[in-house]
């Protein structure tokens, strides 16, 4: 079948002196040699990273017959295909297998058919076989983490770190987490992203600079990931810290530079615990909120900008503690940091009572904590508005929480739409988010937020520089945007 190739490869140059030489003669007889590529199957698919597709593109003649023996050449922007040329088979159809990248996005496939015809293919690269139905959503500083129902981590955004799950590099789209374990929950902090498997295993990726994301955890209900540390809680209510220690957020009574790789016992008898920068919180089982490390905006909620390393608790208030069931969690005592009733932020921290009111404390510069002002407060302060809440999440000067009717509302720094009220416009007082939706998770990180509404529908808003939207496009939206790979 060499020939047939050899002379297609060669017909640009031969074809005007055949016909110059039939002029006079019967009309040139081109049957059987190529003349066109068409697409002949597996354009516009979608698969699951890392899995193969076949495509096929049809040589044909100048009467649109098929032409066995012709090589085609192909190439891809990104994945990998089985070779470089393949052969076309007697129904003209030349195939080849693309395996997709590791990674979510889309692919170009280009088939070449010597120097007469082109014709391209496109594939997308989802993270998981099927459209994904979400059960919560937990954001980082620039990168996010969901858990779908079918306990499977997606993960998205900045990934310099390997945050991701991906290995480091550029922002990387919606990708499945390390491993194959299904997943109870999981925490995106800066620099690292942690989650705990059904069985209660801790498993950390990304930047481990100060043993933050270092394994050896027990076996846990929660972890979460700060901007350097990592604490989680254990099956046995006991919280553990590990990581760097430069401002006593491991909270093992020592405020010093350093870091501990192992994990350090805080304490015994919690319910939750969170972490986003510098410092850390937890509710006792007599729902008590105690927080401890940096505490230079009052942070710590003691009255006092000094740096803790133990921890103390909020003298007067009493937080809730029983399990969050919207969704329904896996066991009575399971407890989702997505639906915390304590969040803490990157220098304020947010709680809600036993009467569903929300209250934070610490920096309040953007209008944070909610109060309608911008005066930081060591103490807990209300939210205005009296509304009363289900969840709360304290990002990095923002604010957001889910009403018990399911409103989403947000509050402090918008200036790239993180509040997702459809503005850039900051303000001191809860604004409803908008759409419409009724919600059953939210998360804010440093300027973007996400939430999933009751139907498992994964949204994000604000920023976007790093793909924090999971869309892999630089265009921020001040109002929700509905990430790929969903009903």
């Amino acid at each position: 079948m060499r020939p047939v190739s050899r002379l297609l490869r060669r017909l640009p140059l031969l074809l005007p002196l055949l016909l110059a030489c039939n002029e006079t003669t019967e009309p040139l007889d081109l049957a059987g040699v190529p003349a066109t590529l068409t697409v002949a199957g597996g354009d516009g698919q979608t698969g699951m990273v890392g899995t193969e597709l076949t495509l096929a593109a049809r040589v044909l003649d100048a009467s649109d017959r098929p032409v066995p023996g012709v090589e085609v050449e192909w190439s891809t922007d990104a994945g990998s295909l089985a070779g470089n040329v393949s052969e076309s088979n007697v129904q003209g159809d030349a195939t080849m297998e693309l395996t997709l990248p590791g990674s979510t996005g889309s692919v170009t496939v280009t088939a070449i058919l010597a120097d007469l015809d082109t014709v391209t293919f496109t594939a997308t690269a989802s993270p998981v076989a099927g459209q994904l139905v979400f059960r919560y959503v937990e954001v980082g500083s620039y990168h996010a983490c969901g858990i779908t129902t079918a306990e499977q981590s997606i993960c998205w955004g900045f990934n310099e770190d390997g945050q991701v799950g991906a290995g480091g590099g550029s922002p990387l789209g919606m990708t499945r987490s390390p491993g194959s374990a299904t997943v109870r929950m999981t925490s995106a902090g800066r620099y690292h992203s942690c989650e705990v498997t059904l069985a209660g295993d801790v498993n950390c990726f990304g930047s481990n600079s100060a043993g933050q994301a270092a394994p050896g955890a027990p076996p846990s209900r929660i972890v979460a990931a700060g901007l350097l540390h990592s604490c989680s809680l254990s099956l046995s209510r006991q919280v553990w810290c590990w990581g760097s220690n430069n401002e006593g957020q491991l909270g093992n009574g020592l405020v010093e530079p350093g870091a501990s790789a192992a994990p350090d016992l805080v304490g015994d008898g919690y319910r939750a615990v969170t972490a986003t920068g510098l410092h850390t919180c937890a509710l006792n089982d007599a729902g008590a909120a105690e927080c401890w490390g940096w505490n230079a905006s009052g942070q710590l909620g003691d009255n006092t900008t000094i740096t803790r390393g133990s921890p103390l608790a909020i003298a007067g208030l009493t937080f809730r503690t029983e399990p969050n069931t919207v969704p329904p969690a896996p066991d009575p005592d399971f407890y989702i940091p997505g639906q915390s009733y304590i969040s803490a932020g990157f220098a304020h921290t947010c709680g809600l009572l036993t009467n569903d009111a929300a209250m934070c404390w610490g920096e309040g510069e953007n209008g944070q904590l909610g109060r309608g002002s911008t005066a930081d407060s060591p103490v807990p302060v209300a939210v205005a508005g009296g509304f009363r809440y289900r969840a709360i999440s304290a990002g990095y000067r923002h604010t957001c929480a889910i009403t018990v009717d399911g409103e989403a509302h947000c509050w402090g720094d918008n200036a790239l739409g993180q509040l997702g009220d459809g503005t850039r416009m900051s303000t001191q007082t809860p604004v409803a988010v908008a759409g419409g939706f009724a919600w059953q998770s939210i998360s804010a990180g440093d300027t973007f937020s996400c939430g999933v509404t009751t139907e498992g529908v994964l949204y994000c808003w604000g920023d976007n520089v790093y793909g924090q939207l999971g869309d892999k496009s630089p265009a921020l939206s001040p109002a929700p945007v509905k990430l790929p790979f969903q009903p």
